[in-house]
């Protein structure tokens, strides 16, 4: 309602910038001067973390040990790259 209100009175559409709006995970990019396909989007909540990494074109990392549970996994709508419980079982070679 606070968006809105701001909206009318200013007759500017908003630009969201949080997550999973590419306009972070562009900027993010950039600014470590990196490509998508050389970064991976790691979090626990597959809403915002993981949604992030998969609309941009991002592999993605689920790990649960916080928000998102594992029973939720297989009822996701699109899968992470990957899924791990902890980041203690991530093979940081790869």
């Amino acid at each position: 309602s606070l968006i809105a209100m701001v909206e009318t009175a200013t007759q500017t559409p908003p630009i969201f910038i949080g997550k999973p709006e590419a306009i972070i995970m562009d900027k993010a990019v950039d600014h470590i001067g990196l490509q998508k396909d050389e970064v991976i989007m790691v979090g626990d909540n597959y809403d915002t973390d993981i949604c992030s990494g998969i609309r941009n074109g991002i592999d993605s990392l689920l790990v649960l040990s916080g928000f998102t549970p594992k029973a939720a996994v297989p009822l996701l709508p699109v899968a992470p790259t990957y899924v791990l419980d902890s980041l203690d079982e991530w093979d940081f070679d790869k």
